[in-house]
């Protein structure tokens, strides 16, 4: 009986220890290496894999971290390529993870090189967050509203990193297809959205198919960069967007007031509006609808506004790239 006790026992610590290593090094976890990215005057220090991740959405472990500490560490970049961007145009959209919609825009030059890639998704119909349900996960708080919850205390990256990051290496490599490295913790929407789009487009890019991007981005001298954005089609104006951005650090936005909406932008915050009373959403509706009807960016309806005083200076510039 005894030997018959002992015999149980070991095998009680044999189990234990195996779950203790399985719990530490799932079998189905990919290993990661470090990368170091610099960008935006900023090193990006990150843990990246060459496949999918084990999700931990949904959970919500002990902190690690006072918000306080998370603020300092955690980093991400909203902002536009400053200046003049233009070429062949490409876009692709769909639905995934339980209806997100990807949307993943291109701009390649003459020689068929990418110049541009541009990845944005916005939260499904049914989101568990009502406040996020078709936001945009880029230009809203969105990343903020991540880097509240404690499973981020490890990783430290948000959505934004994921696909930063994403869009680099294609950039960098001009290639949509194979297998890319993601970010660990933020690899889901890259790769179960973005991903999937881009190897789908990767012969629409080898020739023109008559669409044209013309885009201009430019500091506005208080922590807000003005972006205006053009697709024509065989010459005639298809697209008119207008938007304006906030600076990545609360420091850079010269209006105190307004510093809370760092990293956001005007058109997609969920809160500026609400907040300041400004109407920007209706009034740029209006200048874009205006523009796109005249089929010129100039010929709108004047109006006593800031955000129409910096659509007319964008418009001005590259009203003259599009002739």
């Amino acid at each position: 009986m005894k030997r018959l006790i002992l015999g149980l026992l070991a095998a009680l610590v044999l189990i234990g220890c195996s779950n203790e290593n399985s719990k530490a090094e799932p079998t189905n976890e990919p290993k990661a290496k470090k990368a170091i990215v610099q960008k935006d005057g900023h090193d990006y220090q990150y843990d990246v894999v060459t496949s999918a991740t084990t999700s931990t959405f949904g959970t919500n472990p002990d902190a690690k971290l006072t918000p306080e500490q998370k603020e300092k560490q955690m980093y991400w970049s909203v902002q536009p390529p400053i200046g003049i961007v233009k070429g062949h145009y490409y876009k692709n959209e769909g639905l995934f993870d339980g209806g997100n919609k990807g949307i993943l825009e291109l701009v390649t030059n003459d020689n068929g090189k990418l110049i541009h890639v541009e990845f944005n998704e916005f939260a499904s119909e049914n989101y568990y967050e009502p406040k996020y349900v078709n936001a945009s996960k880029r230009l809203s708080d969105y990343a903020f509203f991540q880097a509240t919850n404690t499973r981020t205390d490890n990783t430290l990256v948000t959505w934004v990193n994921g696909i930063t990051f994403l869009e680099d290496q294609m950039l960098q490599e001009n290639r949509l297809d194979g297998n890319f490295e993601t970010v660990k913790g933020s690899s889901n929407s890259a790769r179960n959205g973005m991903m999937p789009l881009a190897a789908a487009m990767k012969d629409w890019v080898k020739k023109p198919l008559g669409f044209y991007y013309y885009g201009i981005a430019e500091p506005l001298g208080n922590g807000i960069t003005a972006r205006l954005q053009v697709v024509t089609k065989d010459g005639k104006m298809t697209q008119v967007a207008y938007d304006e951005i906030f600076a990545d650090t609360k420091a850079d936005i010269a209006d105190a007031s307004l510093q809370n909406f760092y990293r956001q932008s005007k058109y997609y915050s969920l809160d500026y509006e609400r907040e300041t009373g400004d109407h920007f959403v209706e009034t740029v509706d209006k200048i874009t609808h205006n523009a796109l009807k005249s089929q010129d960016l100039l010929h709108i309806e004047k109006q006593d506004s800031e955000a129409y005083k910096n659509y007319i200076h964008l418009a001005e510039k590259l009203q003259t790239e599009m002739k």
